[in-house]
């Protein structure tokens, strides 16, 4: 019997990026992985992006029509205002300094009818916790990942939903990379899905302008 394949949350991430969509800047492309699957949909889409290593650059732009070499926080963009429909932030607004601002600056060239697609690690994840609780420690031990060495902050659900909002915008749909074992998927069955927030490795988010930005407040816990 063959093994199940796993799924590949790219494809979870991308479901929410809408198929009509013309141009897109992928904020942080990276090698251009995620660009390369958008290319497979549809070879008339616009693709550019940012990466502000030079080697991942160079791969990159053998995916993307036009790759900026540049610092994300620093870039100043040379594109009109509302020049795209789609702009994705991929696992990069951990590893900025001010995520709110650039989520702010970027929305300048973003269509009216346009859509941002974020998508961000969970620090809520059970197994961050398991270690806090179990092993005291909190350390930058892995490349990638939750607690990737570069990461500057951290989010929860609730975090990454005011970071959205604060920026001016407006969420229109979640889904979730949940990742976890045979044991925790019947724990959390029994607890009728209660569980899944500690369960979701990284959260997909789809959010667009918003018209009237509201900014919900919420008891902050101290102990």
């Amino acid at each position: 019997m063959s093994k199940k394949k796993k799924k590949d949350p790219r494809n979870i991430f991308l479901s929410l990026v809408s198929a009509d969509v013309k141009k897109i800047l992928d904020v942080g492309c990276a090698a251009g992985g995620l660009s390369l699957k958008i290319k497979s949909r549809s070879k008339s889409i616009e693709l550019i992006g940012i990466e502000q290593d030079k080697k991942l650059c160079q791969k990159a732009e053998k995916v993307l029509d036009k790759v900026h070499l540049a610092n994300i926080e620093e870039f100043e963009i040379p594109y009109p205002e509302e020049y795209f429909d789609c702009i994705i932030f991929a696992d990069i607004l951990e590893h900025l300094i001010n995520p709110v601002d650039i989520l702010t600056k970027y929305k300048r060239c973003l269509s009216d009818n346009g859509c941002i697609v974020i998508s961000m690690p969970n620090v809520r994840y059970y197994k961050v916790i398991l270690r806090l609780i179990f092993g005291g420690t909190w350390d930058y031990i892995e490349e990638g990942g939750l607690l990737d060495e570069t990461h500057l902050r951290f989010f929860t659900l609730i975090n990454t939903k005011e970071l959205i909002e604060a920026a001016g915008y407006k969420i229109i749909d979640i889904k979730r990379n949940k990742v976890s074992s045979r044991g925790f998927r019947t724990l959390n069955y029994l607890c009728f899905n209660g569980l899944r927030d500690f369960l979701t490795y990284q959260y997909f988010i789809k959010a667009k302008k918003a018209k009237n930005p509201k900014f919900s407040k919420r008891k902050k816990y101290r102990f």
